[in-house]
């Protein structure tokens, strides 16, 4: 500055007039650089708050996006594009900044200094770090690389009749290599296989390599554009289901496709012809159009090139079948084998039929059951207007022949979900044990074993059908046959996806009625006062509803026992609500604008509760009153900085019999309800502000703390001190299977050695991100008199270890640790010094990835040196593992001269 002062003085002894209009300029340059600085400055406190307010908002999509991935990846083996590991690499480089800038700010005055400038300039280069990432981090074409790699097949069942079902599919291959055809259109009756050679044309497409691309997407009779281009743009990595402008979907669906040199899409189930171009599906010959219909009319709409019709097998192929689905290892005698292939030929050829009363038949030998069946084959009808008289009367003796009304129910149930929805096994438990087709057994246990033991009855028989990714669903002739039963008794009414808009007459809402589903619909409002003294379960999500529900609509449907509003635009629940007596299941997940749930005091009977991404502030009234309680699941709407108010320890009352606990986002200083639940066998908390999982004091109780708890998550908490202030209980934690640990930025050690030896179940665990943790298990040194003397803790169950991302670890475990594992990782753990694992005399294939440097694998110590020659394979020296150290010394220097600034 003082160099440039005599500058300055220098030229205003000159008389040159534009050597003086210089000065002025360069003196006016340098009074608004100062005024820029001294506004860095003035403004830091402010500066600060802002960057506060974006780090969170970026935490919290982090979080979200984390929760998906870990999902996904654990329930699909979905994996992360490079760029969303890239992306959360940069939020967590950016966390570590700004952490290391509070510090600094910790140390400086708020007078006008040099320091305050630098920082202050820091913190606005931050924010703007900060919103960048928040934008990037919207992932408009998914996070996951393409659900369908070029090499990835589709789960099918062999083809159907060797002569009929192989000239179709090789007559449909011949059109598809035919470059003057473009669309191709597959037709023939429901249940005849259409769905099952396209398949296997689609495999073959991917095995081949011929087209860049296959997309198959399921159309539906319930159909509407938004819906079939979301399931195309998935299918490609594309999410366009933000774009509320079918113009725009269309665009750029157009755009993603018109990349790729050639692909094929095959269209299943259409029941109506619409314009390609309407979808942002791109002509031209490269690009290929495959559909199936069952009408004729569909392909002709379509302006199909070539037309094939599915044919019902013959005879000899039926009879095939049918032997094949009784058993192969049943022997008949020649009078059921007679009868048999007369029931055979009653099913008309059509390979649905011929499964289902196949499958309802196996086992049975008895001679007078088969002239039986057959007699009600021949006899049976079905009067349900435009259904087909020759395919119901086949499913219906399927459906018939269950064991009892109570399974029929269970199976009629899964008709209020849209046409090819997929649904969980475990949502349709629960459903079921809400609805009471489940007995009250008093074993949570229990009641979902019998659960999924009607539910793959329900598969054994072919009337539900289980994905490869065990999701259910059912063939919509099946879903047909349940809607048609149930249009007279028991009463459904199901218009789920019918794109219903505006409001819905109350005639749907009569006396008789049992089930209602609309879900999937634009319903705007819900009014009046219906008289439904038999409404056991009502489906409206995925529904705005942004007219609200009367506070009066609930009060005559005292049989309510399922009430279903997740996604759906309300802002409070009509009070009316609070005397559903009977309801054992509401589910408000995803009510953004939902403010207000009254008194929950007098649903006694509630089992499950999810108040996910809810815009409430407070929990309900009378938590502690819904003694049969079995899953809470409760967090603030995803992007607000706002939380639960949930304070202190003992103003959340949550009852004991809770089962599954979700919570996220809330402000809580501890879980001290938590100790109490005996039967909680899965916890997820994330992005609370608690210390303690658990906050144990002297006057507690002393009973086990969590004996039964199988699953713990525990991520992005970023007090987290520990599991447990206080002393635990012996039979704490016992039957801990599944740990997780993410994100927890003060947290120095997960547990004691106490508690730890003696967790016996446990299978997996991973702790990642946890930037102070230096060790993991706690304890164990030598001398220390307060540890169990024992050198060895035996961890039978142990099957996974993962640590990842934890800069200041140094121990996982002090004393030795024998263990079965057959899954290790362990990356990002440049200061860790000892791997405890002894495998003894195990020859166990070992998979999984040991990253770092070679200098640091030589340092490494075993206890066990077997241990170091079955790891050695997993072990890479990588520039991504060099450059991990890299970073941490750069973060390292980083801190270091902002502290010196």
């Amino acid at each position: 500055m003082a160099v440039e002062w005599l500058r300055v003085m220098e030229v205003l002894f000159r008389d040159d007039i534009c050597a003086h209009r210089d000065a002025m300029e360069f003196l006016q340059e340098i009074a608004r650089n100062a005024w820029v600085e001294y506004d860095y400055s003035r403004r830091l406190e402010e500066s600060l708050d802002v960057l506060k307010t974006e780090m969170q908002e970026l935490s919290n999509r982090q979080t979200d996006i984390i929760l998906e991935l870990n999902a996904a990846e654990v329930v699909h083996g979905k994996k992360p594009k490079a760029e969303v590991n890239l992306w959360l690499e940069n939020v967590e480089k950016i966390t570590s900044a700004v952490t290391k800038t509070k510090e600094v700010y910790g140390e400086i005055g708020r007078d006008f200094s040099f320091p305050r400038v630098t920082l202050g300039k820091r913190v606005v280069k931050k924010i703007e770090e900060a919103v960048k990432l928040k934008e990037k981090g919207r992932f408009l074409e998914g996070l996951f690389a393409d659900l369908l790699p070029e090499s990835e097949s589709m789960p099918t069942t062999k083809l159907v009749g060797r002569t009929t079902a192989e000239r179709n599919l090789e007559q449909i291959w011949e059109s598809l290599m035919d470059q003057e055809v473009r669309i191709i259109g597959v037709y023939g009756m429901g249940g005849v296989g259409k769905t099952t050679i396209m398949t296997h044309i689609f495999n073959k497409i991917q095995s081949s390599r011929i087209f860049g691309l296959a997309i198959w997407a399921t159309v539906s009779n319930d159909f509407n554009i938004e819906r079939l281009q979301n399931g195309i743009a998935r299918e490609i990595g594309l999410d366009i289901s933000y774009e509320d402008d079918e113009m725009r979907r269309s665009r750029k669906l157009f755009e993603a496709l018109k990349r790729r040199e050639k692909f094929v899409v095959i269209l299943d189930d259409m029941w109506k012809s619409f314009p390609l171009e309407k979808v942002g599906i791109p002509e031209g010959n490269a690009y290929k159009i495959v559909l199936t219909t069952r009408s004729k009319n569909v392909c002709r709409g379509m302006k199909c090139q070539k037309k094939f019709e599915v044919e019902v097998l013959s005879r000899e192929e039926a009879w095939e079948l049918f032997k094949e689905r009784l058993g192969a290892d049943v022997v008949l005698s020649p009078e059921v084998k007679q009868i048999a292939k007369l029931v055979t030929e009653e099913c008309g050829g059509l390979p649905l039929g011929i499964i289902t009363v196949a499958s309802a038949m196996r086992e049975k030998d008895d001679v007078r059951e088969w002239r039986n069946a057959l007699e009600e084959l021949k006899c049976s009808t079905m009067e349900i207007e435009g259904m087909d008289d020759q395919v119901f009367p086949i499913l219906k003796f399927s459906y018939d022949r269950l064991k009892s009304e109570r399974i029929q129910s269970c199976f009629l149930y899964c008709a209020l979900y849209p046409e090819d929805y997929a649904f969980g096994d475990e949502e349709l438990v629960k459903y079921w044990i809400a609805e009471g087709l489940i007995d009250n057994m008093g074993d949570w246990e229990k009641e979902q074993d019998k659960g999924h033991t009607i539910l793959n009855g329900l598969t054994d028989v072919c009337m539900l059908v289980r994905k490869f990714d065990h999701s259910i669903v059912m063939h919509d002739l099946i879903r047909d046959l349940a809607i048609g039963i149930t249009r007279k008794r028991p009463l459904f009414v199901v218009k789920a996806g019918m794109g219903i808009r505006g409001s819905i007459g109350v005639e749907e809402f009569t006396e008789e009625v049992e089930k209602i589903s609309l879900m999937r619909n634009q319903i705007e409002m819900l009014s009046g006062e219906p008289n439904c003294p038999k409404l056991s379960t009502l489906l409206l999500r995925d529904n705005p509803l942004s007219g609200n529900i009367s506070h009066e609509f609930f009060n005559r449907m005292n049989s309510l026992r399922v009430l279903h509003l997740s996604k759906a635009g309300i802002e409070y629940l009509p009070e009316s609500v609070s005397n559903l007596e009977n309801l054992c299941m509401l589910l408000l997940n995803r009510c953004e604008r939902l403010r207000e749930v009254p008194s929950l005091a007098k649903l006694k009977r509630l089992r499950f509760l999810n108040l996910l991404g809810t815009g409430i502030k407070e929990v309900p009234d009378g938590m502690e009153c819904l003694v049969n309680l079995k899953e809470f699941q409760v967090s603030f709407a995803e992007g607000s900085t706002n939380r639960i108010n949930v304070v202190g320890c003992n103003s959340l009352v949550l009852p004991d019999s809770i089962i599954k606990l979700n919570m996220g986002r809330c402000e809580l200083s501890s879980l001290h309800c938590v100790s109490r639940m005996q039967h909680l066998h899965s916890c997820n908390i994330w992005g609370c502000s608690m210390k303690w999982l658990l906050a144990i004091g002297d006057n507690s109780t002393i009973i086990p703390s969590l004996p039964c708890i199988q699953y713990l998550n525990l991520m992005d908490l970023p007090n987290l001190r520990g599991l447990c202030e206080g002393v635990l209980m012996p039979g704490s934690f016992t039957c801990l299977r599944n740990l997780f640990v993410s994100s927890c930025k003060v947290l120095e050690n997960v547990m004691s050695l106490e508690l730890f030896q003696n967790l016996q179940c446990l299978d997996y665990i991973n702790i990642e991100k946890c930037s102070e943790m230096e060790e993991v298990i706690k304890g164990g040194e030598e001398g220390d008199n307060n540890n169990n003397n024992n050198t060895i803790i035996l961890l039978p169950n142990l099957r996974e270890l993962r640590l990842r991302n934890l800069g200041k670890l140094k121990s996982f475990c002090k004393r030795v640790i024998i263990c079965s594992l057959t899954q290790i990782y362990i990356t990002g753990c440049l200061r860790l010094k000892k791997i405890p694992l002894s495998f003894g005399n195990s020859t166990l294939f070992v998979r999984g990835r040991i990253e770092g440097s070679k200098e640091w694998w030589d340092s490494l110590e075993w206890d066990d040196p077997n241990s170091k020659t079955l790891l050695l394979p997993l072990f890479h020296e990588e520039d991504e593992g060099r450059g991990m150290k890299r970073k941490a010394e750069q973060v390292e220097d980083i801190a270091s001269t902002s502290q010196h600034q």
